[in-house]
């Protein structure tokens, strides 16, 4: 099956009109960080649109960075305590794989008759396997709370974005074949040895997530039939691979299986499309574009790709205050990021322009967090 089937006149005419088609050009842009792509915009932004950003960490990058340009993000916004998560508010909700997106999203048209399914009782608590790794375990009542909180408030808001974007991030995906669930996270190693029958692997295909992502977009438009949908694939690698292969060839075979879904999936309809954040970065200089870890992408790279968005999306739009970054804000306002978590205020960005910047709030703290160092935010030294 073809993506294309061309004329040889068609073929010859995009090859010569193409501005990226030569690869003698292309290799002078390599040089870049980020790379500079060429892409093709199918749709426009308008900016009263509202948007929702689903995906991996990368996707908690993306929404900042409209954010700062003033376009409403109803993904931003939630309830995170900070003993529960200490990292980005929204972080516990990053999604890794497809499959657990969807598992949201079928969530909302049909809800589980056991919400409860989707928790395992750890040493000191309990953890909601649909939220990131590393969230902290809380009583049984907190996570039924949270899961509610988050089926009822925080996922239906998908529903109100004219603009879905959505960071594909790996193709590895444990589900829980004991009540039918696709998870965001792994069991731990000694719920596998407790119920052994419970959980599995899918190291997913191609026509797998392109599947998954075919089963979003009809719910997506059954919530909101004129909504619109923006596919990206993170950047950022696979910390490590329950494969049994190198973490390097498990993570290529984990974008290259991602990228081809994305591909056949925005073909399939005029209204997604592809945005080649992950071209930029991971072809270009990794020293300009990762962190020392080679894992976090850095912000001055982030916030390059995604004017490159604005641009294409949007036109001409810099920042309302060039100077400021989310993460470095909250860590030097404490009381700024109680009120993120508690749902108070949207984002540090919000109250920043609201009264920060008349009372002369810091923009970083003096000495930068290890979050922030990781991120590449580290702003204690400027």
């Amino acid at each position: 099956m073809s993506y294309d089937r061309l004329t040889a006149q068609e073929a010859w005419t995009r090859i010569t009109k193409s501005p990226g088609a030569q690869w003698e050009e292309a290799a002078k842009r390599l040089t870049g960080a980020p790379v500079p792509v060429h892409f093709q915009r199918t749709f426009k932004i308008e900016r009263s649109h509202e948007v929702f950003c689903i995906g991996s960490c990368f996707a908690r990058n993306i929404e900042e960075h409209l954010l700062y340009r003033g376009i409403p993000v109803l993904s931003k916004g939630i309830h995170s305590p900070r003993e529960e998560w200490p990292g980005r508010p929204n972080g516990l909700v990053n999604k890794f794989t497809t499959h657990s997106m969807l598992q949201e999203l079928q969530w909302l048209v049909a809800p589980p008759a056991d919400p409860g399914a989707v928790l395992v009782e750890a040493d000191s608590g309990w953890l909601d396997l649909q939220l990131a790794p590393g969230v902290q375990p809380v009583t049984r009542d907190r996570a039924l709370a949270r899961r509610a909180y988050l089926s009822g408030d925080y996922f239906p808001r998908i529903a109100r974005a004219d603009v879905v974007i959505v960071t594909l991030g790996l193709n590895e995906v444990w589900r829980d074949a004991t009540h039918d669930i696709w998870l965001n996270s792994g069991p731990r190693y000694f719920s596998v040895r407790r119920q052994p029958n419970r959980y599995e692997l899918h190291i997913t295909d191609v026509a797998d997530n392109q599947g998954a992502l075919e089963r979003f977009y009809a719910i997506l438009k059954q919530l909101n039939p004129g909504s619109r949908l923006i596919v990206t694939v993170s950047p950022v690698p696979m910390t490590a691979t329950f494969s049994g292969d190198d973490v390097l060839v498990a993570n290529t075979r984990s974008k290259c299986t991602l990228r081809a879904a994305a591909e056949a999936f925005c073909r399939a309809h005029a209204d997604v499309a592809y945005f080649p954040s992950f071209e930029m970065i991971t072809l270009g200089a990794q020293s300009a574009n990762y962190a020392p870890d080679r894992l976090h992408v850095l912000d001055e790279a982030v916030g390059k790709v995604t004017g490159a968005f604005i641009q294409a999306y949007l036109g001409d739009s810099p920042p309302l205050d060039p100077d400021f970054l989310e993460i470095p804000y909250l860590a030097a306002n404490p009381d700024v990021d109680a009120q993120v978590r508690s749902g108070d205020l949207d984002s540090g960005f919000a109250h920043w322009l609201r009264v920060g910047r008349a009372e002369g709030r810091p923009l970083h703290p003096a000495v930068a967090t290890n979050q922030m160092i990781g991120m590449g935010l580290d702003k204690s030294r400027d």
